[in-house]
């Protein structure tokens, strides 16, 4: 094969060569390994012949190409440039930030205890930490109508503070801005069947609403609505 023919193809290779994803993709993967070895004195033609045809022909990968070679000479040559003054990078969001009182110190801020009973004031920042991690829904298809629990004060996290009941918020499925509040009196040393009698009371700014319990300490409170929790405020009392 003459000198003219291999030139030949090479410029017919050259002339169709296309940027596209793929292609392009192969190329810029190996410029480190091109580049190393046209640093080194290799002859690139025989060990990246795809490569050097590709170059030739896409101005994409030519330019990335030529941005890699002079960053790899200077640094081989140890001529990087040197900011006189580097800024300082911004790493405040690495910092740590004040920790969020947790859900019994805000709960032991929200809590009042009474001559009689018990007062807890449900505030905007203190609903987010009644989210339930994982929401169970009731398994009774006759509360399909209450099946999605969106807060909840678990017996567990009232042990630690001086609530002595277990608060359940529930969507109304028949109405998606109202709710079902239920109440569970559990005072220390009190159990079933002797948790009827106490008054519940649930203050919002629009209505005021009021149980009693029964034999499990239980008192419902349907048609409340939800954008209102934020300022409910439940007592119980005997």
């Amino acid at each position: 094969m003459t000198d003219e023919t291999v030139r030949y193809r090479q410029l017919k290779e050259v002339l169709q060569v296309t940027s596209d994803g793929p292609a392009c993709d192969a190329v810029l993967g190996q410029l480190d390994e091109y580049v190393a070895a046209q640093l080194n004195g290799r002859d690139l033609f025989p060990l990246f012949p795809h490569i050097a045809t590709h170059l030739d022909g896409c101005l994409t990968c030519a330019a990335a190409y030529g941005r890699l070679y002079r960053l790899a000479l200077a640094d081989q040559n140890d001529t990087l440039p040197v900011l006189a003054n580097p800024p300082q990078p911004d790493l405040s969001f690495l910092s740590p930030t004040p920790a969020a009182a947790s859900l019994v110190d805000r709960l032991r801020t929200a809590v009042e205890k009474l001559d009689n009973g018990w007062r807890l004031r449900l505030s905007a920042d203190l609903l987010p930490l009644l989210h339930p991690q994982v929401v169970p829904l009731r398994a009774s298809s006759a509360e399909d109508r209450y099946a999605e629990l969106l807060l909840a004060l678990e017996p567990d996290q009232s042990l630690q503070t001086d609530i002595p009941f277990k608060l359940l918020v529930y969507r109304d499925a028949e109405s998606a801005a109202d709710c079902l509040v239920e109440v569970w009196v559990q005072p220390h040393g009190r159990a079933w069947p002797h948790l009827a009698g106490f008054t519940v009371t649930l203050q919002l700014p629009s209505h005021t609403h009021q149980q009693t319990t029964n034999a499990w300490g239980a008192a419902a409170f349907e048609r409340i609505p939800i954008n209102q929790l934020g300022n409910l405020v439940i007592t119980a009392t005997e």
